[in-house]
C-alpha cells in the first residue's frame, strides 16, 4: 500500500510559519485546486477545492518564501487529524485531512518548471 498525493494549484495566502510544542518550524500553506466539468446541459461547472499543507524541516524555509497567488505543486502523503470541540453543549467530534509535504516546486505562469532553485524537498 502507498500514500502519495501530488496537487497542483495557487496559494490561497502567503505562507504561515509556526513553532510547534518541540520548537521545531514548520509552514502552513493553503493550496486551491480547480476541477471542471461539462454538465448534461453541456455547460462548464466547476469546483475549487482548498488543501492545508504542512512542510517541515528543510522544506519549510523554502515554504516561507512562497507567496499568495503563486503557481505550485506539492508532492506529498495524505494524513488524518481528529479533534473535538464544544458546541452548544455538545461534543462535535471532527476528522481533517492534511498534506505533508515530501516536495514542494514553484511554477511558472504556463505550467513549466522554474529554475532549479525555486523547488524543495524534504530529502
Amino acid at each position: 500500500m502507498y500514500n502519495r498525493t501530488l496537487l497542483i494549484g495557487r496559494i490561497g495566502h502567503d505562507a504561515e510559519a509556526k513553532t510547534d510544542k518541540n520548537q521545531q518550524e514548520y509552514v502552513v500553506l493553503s493550496i486551491a485546486t480547480k476541477d471542471s466539468w461539462k454538465n448534461d446541459q453541456g455547460d462548464y461547472e466547476s469546483r475549487t477545492e482548498w488543501h492545508r499543507v504542512y512542510a517541515w524541516r528543510n522544506l519549510s524555509r523554502f515554504a516561507k518564501t512562497l507567496q499568495k497567488g503563486q503557481l505550485i505543486s506539492v508532492d506529498g502523503t495524505i494524513r488524518y487529524r481528529e479533534y473535538a470541540e464544544e458546541i452548544n453543549g455538545a461534543t462535535m467530534k471532527h476528522r481533517v485531512a492534511e498534506i505533508h509535504a515530501s516536495k514542494i516546486q514553484r511554477l511558472t505562469k504556463g505550467g513549466a518548471p522554474a529554475p532549479s532553485d525555486d523547488q524543495a524537498s524534504d530529502e
